[in-house]
């Protein structure tokens, strides 16, 4: 089986359109992603993500919640990574970035905020979820890291 957005499985996505409708379980906040960026040093970062945003087919936006050490990453070298599993349908994308900018207020800024405020009432953390920016990336390469049951 070939998994969307593809045409040969893993690592065959370089030119392929994002195909954000068969992603959605990407970004329901259910499963949180993961982003690694490095300092201009080499020095890398991981963190977890509250939620992953889709903004158009080349651009997702990541919010900036808990991002210290992640910001000073992407001020200093833009491009990262993020890891994140869908949660319809179990597949595992990762995502080559590049930062553009963070929208602090805006349709984008308080789209991604009531997503994360939805999520955040689901677990009682509604203190904990304070959104700073919608940082905005545009998407170099995607990749199906794996599928349950193959390809």
């Amino acid at each position: 089986m070939t998994p969307p957005g593809t045409d040969a499985g893993p690592g065959a996505t370089e030119g392929m359109r994002l195909d954000l409708e068969a992603m959605r379980g990407c970004f329901d906040g259910v499963v949180p992603p993961v982003i690694a960026t490095c300092s201009a040093d080499g020095t890398p970062n991981l963190t977890h993500l509250s939620q992953l945003f889709p903004v158009d087919a080349e651009h997702l936006a990541l919010s900036n919640q808990f991002f210290g050490k992640t910001s000073a990453n992407l001020a200093e070298n833009p491009r990262s990574s993020v890891l994140v599993t869908d949660s319809i349908t179990d597949r595992t994308y990762r995502f080559e970035l590049r930062f553009e900018r963070t929208e602090t207020s805006g349709p984008l800024f308080e789209a991604l905020r009531a997503s994360i405020d939805a999520v955040a009432s689901l677990t009682n953390m509604e203190h904990v979820f304070a959104l700073r920016g919608a940082d905005v990336h545009r998407v170099l390469r995607w990749t199906l890291v794996s599928s349950p049951g193959g390809w």
